[in-house]
């Protein structure tokens, strides 16, 4: 079987190639640079397959680019949402995050007023008031627990949320640079 050479230029260099028929790769002998024979109807020539793979890379790294933001987009709206369910709101209407400060202030304060019930209702020597006095006094308690501990996941999430973001935000910042 009789083998037909054909001559092709390289899209590297520009040097004269003769490449057999068969050969579908090669490796110009001048500039090392790695090449496809492309076989068209009326014409068959070479292309570089480096830039095909440089092309490649940099499309899969703008991809990889674009699914980071979406999911760092994703992540905060999970967050918004994950974040309106947790605060707490006020008398006047307005929306607070739940605080350590706040809660033992809460707690302090009903704690007060049944101490307050309780003292005078011994003093007065009312048996209810000092059941009264001491229920509230309980109810601070179990108030500023509550409060604490609804504080504490709330800034444990917080926390989380913010290195996670941040984590993200370096990982989108080392793929735009690659």
């Amino acid at each position: 079987m009789e083998t037909h050479v054909m001559k092709l230029c390289c899209q590297g260099c520009g040097a004269d190639l003769q490449v057999s028929e068969e050969v579908r790769f090669i490796t110009c002998n001048y500039c090392q640079s790695k090449l496809e024979i492309v076989r068209d109807v009326s014409v068959t020539h070479t292309r570089v397959l480096e830039k095909l793979e440089r092309t490649t890379e940099r499309i899969a790294g703008n991809l990889k680019v674009i699914e980071l933001q979406n999911d760092l987009e994703r992540m905060d709206r999970e967050w918004v949402a994950l974040r309106e369910s947790l605060l707490l709101r006020g008398n006047d209407g307005e929306l607070y995050e739940p605080s350590m400060g706040a809660a033992v202030s809460l707690c302090i304060l009903i704690g007060l007023i049944g101490v307050i019930i309780a003292v005078a209702s011994l003093y007065n020597a009312v048996p209810i008031g000092l059941l009264l006095g001491l229920g509230i006094l309980a109810l601070s308690i179990w108030v500023g627990r509550s409060g604490a501990d609804k504080a504490t996941e709330f800034r444990k999430l917080k926390q989380r949320y913010e290195v996670h973001r941040q984590r993200m935000l370096v990982l989108i910042e080392t793929e735009r640079r690659r």
